[in-house]
């Protein structure tokens, strides 16, 4: 599999187990569906939006790629149906929004680099799309957002994309460098939940 067609499968994944994660965030505060979907649609496309905006880079990716918001219309509609399944929806909850910190770290710093940012800018940018979607829909939520609490967030993010720019800088190719960095950001994730 070459590297483009590894970074949207890793973006079709993302995309979709943030959108479960902000659905479920929304059901849990008893939205109706319209709400649902728009928080399931903030917490995906969030973050990369705000990362579009800080690099320059117009229009944002998902007017540039529409198929961001068929799949978080179909994460909510999983995490709708699914509900009923989790014992817990905030444990649900937890290792949806896991899964989706450790794929965007990691394509939060490709596109960072894709738009010429310097490596550091790069890191920062990683850590921006992988948690700013989540603060936007706990802040539409008047839920305290999750990065300002004492688990380690953010702080995931930010190894796991300087893990994804190191082994890149050390000659590393991306179909090796972008899975180790995901898996590193949830392993780190995976210890503090």
């Amino acid at each position: 599999m070459d590297q483009a067609a590894i970074f949207a499968a890793l973006n079709v994944f993302g995309l979709f187990v943030f959108a479960v994660s902000g659905a479920l965030t929304a059901l849990r505060n008893d939205l109706d569906i319209f709400g649902v979907t728009m928080i399931a649609f903030v917490t995906g496309v969030g973050g990369g939006t705000i990362r579009d905006v800080l690099l320059g880079e117009f229009p944002v990716w998902w007017i540039r790629d529409p198929s961001a918001v068929l799949i978080c219309v179909v994460g909510t509609l999983a995490a709708t149906l699914a509900q009923p399944v989790f014992a817990s929806r905030l444990k649900a909850l937890i290792w949806a929004d896991a899964l989706g910190l450790s794929v965007f770290a990691v394509l939060g710093a490709q596109a960072a680099l894709d738009a010429e940012a310097p490596r550091v800018i790069a890191i920062f940018m990683g850590a921006v799309s992988a948690t700013f979607g989540g603060i936007v829909r706990d802040v539409l939520l008047a839920e305290p957002p999750l990065i300002l609490k004492q688990d380690i967030y953010a702080t995931a993010a930010l190894i796991g994309a300087a893990v994804y720019i190191g082994l890149l800088a050390i000659g590393a190719p991306a179909a090796v460098s972008a899975p180790a960095a995901a898996v590193a950001t949830f392993a780190i994730r995976a210890a503090a939940i």
